[in-house]
């Protein structure tokens, strides 16, 4: 459940949920993944300061999804490269996919 005490995250990050039900403890990966996908600084920086760098950090990688500019700024501001983002797996996939039905 979010409360005001734990982290002040927009609202609309959470569009397809029903936002009391979310639980920061056991949610940690749903919600790093939202907030780096679609989040803003401030809701970096709410998250950073509940769950901490080095949490975020190691979700980070393991995202499925992040569009190529989430992932190009992440990859920098972590200083992990863009190779070992689960993510970059898939966007390789789809354009050989995209190549070889051609």
């Amino acid at each position: 459940m979010i409360k005001q005490s734990k982290a002040k995250l927009d609202k609309t990050l959470f569009w397809d949920i029903d936002i009391n039900d979310l639980d920061f403890k056991k949610n940690t990966r749903f919600i790093v993944s939202r907030v780096l996908q679609w989040g803003d600084m401030e809701d970096y920086q709410q998250i950073k300061k509940y769950y901490g760098l080095s949490k975020i950090k190691n979700i980070a990688p393991k995202v499925k999804y992040l569009d190529r500019k989430s992932l190009n700024f992440w990859s920098q501001v972590f200083n992990i490269p863009k190779n070992k983002f689960l993510c970059f797996k898939t966007h390789l996939n789809k354009k050989q996919s995209a190549f070889l039905a051609r």
